[in-house]
């Protein structure tokens, strides 16, 4: 076939013979890939194109010829949430399969690396029901206010009443909070023109201690009439033990915004993580599988192997969630986060935990490391998605430690990271995934990186 002939709308028969890092079905016609929502690896399918660019193509099957056995249900009216759960079309033992084949393909790539092994992915306990957080946007649809998600690339929403992956009781309490703000003639925020008030609705939940924080993103200081909505919402649930109202003026993608008030309980809910007690404040990051973020940190102690003669770094530390657990194995721990008001919480929670071995350095990682005292025999590295500034990485090559552990969120940023490190002469001693985000592309990797004896 000759592939320059291919146009938005035609309809293929194809085989897809893998599948990509974003869960989409990858066929191709002489060589030019065509990527495909919801196809599996074996499946054949009729594709209707709709999109066709220079190098690739991307469609949607119109009907499924030849499922796959590894093929999971997914009913109509939930396929709202591809946008959010692109995977819920595969098993779960082939998702695991996938994101282990992910990782594995991500270093492959590179010549440096082609021969390291990575260890097949820790699969969840709960596939679905495991989120301690939701964001859910408010929006009017059909002259009513409907709580959702944005249809993929758009501002569109799409009504959603069940989220399938959120812990549960969760949807429960959103769906409550809509329903009360409809009964008081709250406006949903219209995007286009920044107007009307509620914006988002965002519900955290201790997994290990039940208690739920509520908060309430408008983009007004308004909540009208406060002294209603508050005590409507606080009795959805026993467990409520905060409300707070976040204010987001600006035209913007950020959920919430600067100003934030406590307008029912505490600032914070409580969270227990391998038997340490975390205060959680509305802005802090916490992982949202607590079950698994219990698993990926005993699974990073048990890959040090700390023997408490150990000084360990935690950059970006956060509010100290592996700070703590690796205090417990080491001689002293050092975190470093430039969120100022994370650090308070980390320093309140090694006081709540009765943890002295610790401390903690409010700014750029950078500059941190420039400040210590004491020269770490360990360091841990947990970034953002984009990874480690070259800078950072140069500065912990200085320090010398003899193990780093990097806990990633990113398969290629993270492989792009260790190059440095292992040119400077350490070597990868082992690649270990965890599926922290079943029914999702997500992949949280650890690397162990051991100093060479030479």
């Amino acid at each position: 076939m000759n592939t320059d002939s291919l146009k938005k709308n035609d309809i293929l028969e194809l085989t897809f013979i893998d599948m990509s890092y974003e869960g989409k079905g990858v066929a191709k016609v002489d060589g030019y890939p065509i990527f495909v929502e919801g196809g599996i690896t074996g499946e054949t399918a009729l594709v209707k194109l709709d999109r066709v660019e220079k190098k690739y193509a991307f469609g949607r099957i119109t009907e499924l010829l030849i499922p796959s056995q590894d093929r999971a249900y997914v009913k109509p009216k939930d396929l709202a949430l591809n946008s959010t759960i692109p995977l819920q079309h595969v098993s779960y033992s082939r998702q695991l399969e996938l994101k282990t084949k992910i990782v594995e393909d991500a270093f492959k790539k590179d010549p440096m690396f082609k021969n390291v092994l990575v260890n097949h992915i820790i699969g969840a306990e709960n596939e679905w029901h495991y989120r301690n957080k939701t964001q859910v946007p408010v929006r009017k649809v059909d002259d009513a206010m409907e709580i959702g998600v944005f249809k993929h690339n758009s501002h569109q929403l799409i009504p959603v009443n069940n989220f399938k992956i959120n812990a549960l009781g969760i949807d429960e309490i959103v769906v409550g909070i809509r329903d009360i703000l409809v009964e008081f003639n709250e406006k949903p925020y219209d995007a286009r023109t920044n107007t009307g008030n509620i914006r988002h609705i965002i519900v955290r939940h201790g997994q290990n201690t039940g208690e739920v924080m509520v908060v309430l993103v408008t983009r007004s200081k308004s909540l009208f009439p406060q002294s209603k909505i508050v005590p409507a919402i606080a009795a959805l649930s026993d467990n409520i033990v905060s409300i707070v109202h976040n204010v987001n003026p600006l035209k913007t993608a950020a959920i919430m915004g600067p100003e934030s008030k406590v307008v029912y309980g505490k600032d914070t809910f409580k969270e227990v993580i391998l038997e340490n007690t975390y205060e959680v404040t509305a802005e802090s990051f916490l992982q949202v599988n607590t079950p698994q973020a219990e698993v990926l940190y005993q699974t990073l102690l048990d890959t040090l192997q700390l023997d408490g003669t150990e000084v360990v770094l935690d950059a970006y530390s956060g509010i100290g969630t592996i700070s703590l657990s690796l205090a417990q194995r080491a001689k002293e721990v050092i975190g470093i986060e430039i969120v100022e008001e994370a650090v308070i919480v980390a320093v309140k929670n090694a006081e709540i935990n009765e943890i002295s071995n610790i401390s903690f350095i409010a700014g750029d990682v950078i500059e941190g490391i420039k400040e210590l005292s004491l020269k770490p025999d360990v360091v841990v590295v947990d970034p953002p998605r984009k990874g480690l500034e070259s800078s950072f990485i140069n500065d912990v090559i200085a320090l010398s430690p003899e193990k780093i552990a990097y806990v990633s969120c990113n398969p290629a940023t993270l492989v792009r990271d260790l190059k440095p490190f292992v040119s400077a002469g350490y070597s990868i001693d082992s690649v270990q995934p965890v599926d922290m985000f079943p029914q999702t592309t997500h992949i949280e990797s650890i690397v162990l990186l051991v100093k060479s004896s030479i």
